[in-house]
């Protein structure tokens, strides 16, 4: 299935998500407001410092869960929010301090745009960010399967969740005409 979502998120935990299903049709368009608190995630923007920002990931993906819990705790905040320099410099910090966490170089993303690749596997489960090597961006994050059930006719890895990020942008309202 293929979805394109709109958001929007204040820094009080407020937002719109507007979502539309492809092909049009089979599916009307969600239109869904969040009041302030509602949304997950911290109040005010993104923390500039590495260990509030680990306190963060901790409390939305559990560090026992290992890597994989950064890489999926830092796709839930990139996916609402952009973060500035401050904010990219405790991101890439968490990253390299991350036991587990494995560095890709250059990749390219479904649009075709180069970034820089950062991952996690837990039981032949992937994680992968794609960011922007110069704004810290997220381009894209997937989730892969890398080796076949047992039993499974498939013979490859398997993407079974993959978000490609557009358009970053401020604004002052969710509104729009």
């Amino acid at each position: 299935m293929l979805f394109e979502e709109q958001r929007w998120r204040a820094d009080d935990a407020s937002g719109r998500v507007i979502r539309s299903r492809y092909p049009t049709g089979q599916q009307p368009t969600d239109d869904s407001t969040y009041y302030p608190g509602e949304l997950d995630g911290p109040i005010g923007p993104i923390a500039v410092d590495p260990t509030a920002l680990t306190t963060y990931i901790d409390a939305t993906q559990p560090r026992f869960l290992g890597p994989t819990a950064v890489i999926r705790g830092l796709a839930s905040l990139l996916g609402w929010r952009t973060p500035n320099q401050a904010a990219r410099t405790a991101i890439l910090t968490v990253l390299r301090d991350t036991p587990g966490i494995t560095y890709h170089g250059p990749v390219r993303d479904r649009a075709g745009r180069t970034g820089i690749g950062v991952s996690a596997t837990s039981d032949d489960i992937r994680f992968l960010l794609i960011l922007n090597p110069t704004t810290g961006e997220l381009l894209a994050y997937e989730r892969s399967a890398l080796a076949p059930r047992p039993g499974s006719d498939r013979t490859g890895p398997l993407v079974d969740d993959y978000q490609l990020f557009l358009v970053h942008t401020r604004a002052n309202s969710s509104s729009y005409s």
